[in-house]
């Protein structure tokens, strides 16, 4: 048995031990849209945390090298107040993981990797075609903090997508599984 003092081991051993056995952990691949640009993100420090008021919290770092510089996707929350949150289904978890790399802030990730997207609701930016569950939101709020590497941001869910059967993937560790049920 082993235990491991937190305070001890640096931020990127925290987050190793973290994502490695906090899972299976759902994938949110979040569109925002700001001046005319499209950004799509994967982020799998996702979750519900409350019904009352119905809210979603995504946790966003900043970007690879330059650790001040915010992802798009931070940004563009903080400034527009809104985004549409897509649930990855199984069969577009290639093209999600290819949004993961950082690209420039003026290049759409739609664009570059030819992701269709639909606009539901005029108020929102679109989801992605094909993905059977969406939440559009509204920025409810963050926690910020000088020392943490990630900000939660807390979304208030104002709209649900729902459109058939789905089958999510979820990330565990540094790979991706699909979940299934256990037959009781």
């Amino acid at each position: 048995m082993e235990i491991i003092d937190f305070n001890k081991i640096e931020s990127k051993e925290r987050y190793k031990l973290m994502a490695g056995n906090i899972i299976p952990r759902p994938v949110a691949w979040i569109v925002t849209e700001n001046n005319g640009i499209i950004n799509i993100a994967p982020f799998s420090y996702f979750t519900g945390v409350s019904s009352k008021p119905p809210l979603l919290m995504v946790s966003i770092g900043r970007k690879k090298p330059s650790i001040d510089e915010p992802k798009d996707t931070f940004k563009n929350i903080k400034e527009t107040k809104k985004a549409s949150v897509c649930l990855v289904p199984l069969e577009m978890y290639e093209k999600m993981d290819k949004t993961g790399e950082v690209l420039p802030s003026d290049v759409s990730e739609a664009e570059k990797f030819g992701i269709e997207l639909e606009r539901v609701d005029d108020n929102f930016p679109p989801i992605i075609k094909g993905c059977k569950r969406a939440f559009l939101t509204t920025l409810y709020g963050t926690f910020e903090n000088e020392e943490m590497a990630t900000i939660p941001f807390f979304l208030e869910i104002k709209k649900m997508l729902i459109d058939g059967d789905f089958e999510p993937v979820a990330r565990v560790g540094k790979g991706y599984a699909r979940l299934c049920e256990i037959e009781k």
